[in-house]
């Protein structure tokens, strides 16, 4: 079976939704480039700007009904859990015998699991273990994602592979450069989803335990589900409004500006598939400080960045270590970073190698007759 035209499914492509918004894009775009037919759907309209995905047919809606006349795809790959568009992708590949691989995106970590638990609890039982069992293979971007999917059962195949990153075109000496005739205060950056998997309470304590003179820390990014104002009141709480600012989201050239500009860039998570904010933020040439509860262990090993427990006390020397170190050697960890993205992350790898990988798998399983034989019980 040859693996030539894929269906990319999501919920949504707004800016807001985080880190999905522009790896999913990026995936197919990439795929697209290396010869596959792609379409994306998702469920509602996109808000991005789509201009930057090249070879990509974006469609949305009904999925019934969204695609083009005649054109089915041979594989759907679907991101993401627990949503209608999810279960909409599931019933659709079973129902044209399509099919399936399910990147989870981090939504079966522990963490994420006890998040509003109860309605997972429900939507499990109703049609979210069905939909995952249905799947010819499942997708993880980390070590610990694959374990965690076995811990909870699942034996399909799994395609392990990270997401990609684009190195900005912006370069961090000329930053780096503007940044020091701009101001004098030297800068601490999270940047993404305003959401408590971020630890951002934890953040925010620890800021409280270091010194803080001719520093401050931005939290930019959007608030969701009202979390923000309890971030915004643990400031207030801390009196640390003098040295912290909560800002809305930024995209785009924007973005890589505020990254390049950053002296450390950190991401306090307590779960996180992937991370893909620290690649950009890497690719942007500034070092990261993070936690155990993402799988960037290397950061110290590659010698750009400080990977630490997600608690308050771990994050404030991680910040004490970063914030005393010498401006020549965290320009020189911020390279060493871009060029550990640069070799390791780029999307032209990243697509052709899920190509091979799924082409190899379904190869496999042809030969085997499993494919047909899952095939025919999900129908």
């Amino acid at each position: 079976m040859k693996v030539n035209r894929i269906l990319h499914c999501v919920n949504s492509l707004d800016a807001a939704d985080g880190g999905p918004a522009r790896s999913v894009p990026a995936l197919a775009s990439a795929q697209a480039d290396c010869g596959a037919d792609v379409r994306l759907w998702s469920a509602h309209a996109p808000t991005i700007d789509l201009a930057e995905y090249s070879g990509v047919h974006f469609v949305h809606g009904d999925l019934s009904q969204a695609l083009p006349n005649g054109w089915m795809p041979d594989l759907i790959h679907d991101h993401g859990l627990w949503l209608p568009s999810n279960h909409a992708s599931a019933r659709f590949g079973r129902h044209h015998r399509i099919p399936r691989i399910v990147s989870p995106r981090g939504m079966l970590q522990p963490w994420c699991l006890q998040h509003r638990r109860l309605k997972k609890q429900i939507a499990w039982r109703l049609y979210q273990h069905r939909d995952l069992r249905s799947a010819e293979c499942l997708h993880a971007t980390s070590a610990a994602e694959a374990d965690q999917i076995r811990r909870l059962g699942f034996d399909q195949p799994i395609v392990r592979l990270p997401n990609g990153v684009r190195l900005p075109a912006v370069r961090r000496a000329d930053e780096a450069a503007r940044r020091a005739s701009r101001r004098a205060l030297r800068e601490v950056l999270f940047l993404g989803r305003v959401h408590p998997v971020k630890g951002l309470d934890n953040l925010v304590t620890a800021w409280s335990k270091v010194s803080r003179d001719g520093w401050r820390l931005r939290i930019v990014g959007s608030d969701e589900d009202g979390y923000g104002t309890t971030v915004s009141r643990r400031i207030r709480d801390l009196a640390l409004s003098d040295s912290v600012s909560v800002e809305g989201p930024v995209q785009g050239t924007d973005k890589w500006n505020q990254m390049a500009q950053a002296d450390v860039f950190v991401l306090p998570s307590f779960s996180e598939n992937f991370g893909i904010v620290v690649a950009e933020a890497l690719a942007a040439g500034t070092p990261v400080i993070t936690t155990t509860g993402t799988p960037w262990s290397d950061l110290p090993q590659q010698g750009s960045g400080w990977w630490v427990e997600p608690n308050a006390d771990a994050l404030a020397d991680a910040l004490r270590k970063a914030m005393v170190t010498p401006v020549a050697e965290l320009e020189a960890m911020g390279q060493r970073g871009r060029n550990w993205v640069r070799d390791e992350f780029s999307w032209p790898q990243i697509g052709q190698r899920m190509l091979d990988a799924c082409q190899h798998l379904f190869d496999d399983a042809w030969e085997s007759g499993w494919l047909q034989r899952v095939q025919r019980n999900a129908a």
